[in-house]
């Protein structure tokens, strides 16, 4: 599941929870105040970040009042986004996502050697 930026924007303010109730709920009209205030967000806006994050099953409503609660956890997102920028991006290799990464920037020994130890710890998948 593919987030856009004003889509995380929602996401963000819902997973913070300051704005939810003691049932983890908020109506829309008062979400799209909190996000007005906050990151500056048109009311039209938000409905239409409501509605796609509604189809993408990131969050649920309830009616009558148009109430608004997550059903993904920031984890669930990151590790989807992770995943589908290492597809688009990487051709699902982490191994080219380690070259791209390491291309760029100059490592330490000490980094380097972090990450030869973090390889040892994964178990070695046998075939």
């Amino acid at each position: 599941m593919e987030l856009s930026k004003g889509e995380l924007m929602v996401m963000e303010a819902l997973w913070e929870e300051e704005c939810l109730d003691e049932n983890g709920e908020i109506q829309a009209l008062e979400l799209s105040k909190f996000l007005k205030e906050k990151y500056g967000l048109g009311k039209t806006s938000c409905y239409t970040f409501f509605g796609r994050l509604l189809e993408k099953g990131a969050i649920t409503r309830r009616y009558p009042k148009y109430t608004l609660k997550p059903i993904i956890s920031r984890e669930e997102a990151l590790k989807n986004q992770q995943e589908e920028a290492i597809d688009l991006l990487f051709q699902g290799s982490l191994i080219n996502v380690c070259q791209a990464f390491l291309r760029e920037r100059k490592v330490s020994n000490e980094e380097l050697q972090e990450m030869r130890d973090l390889i040892d710890s994964f178990d070695v998948e046998e075939k």
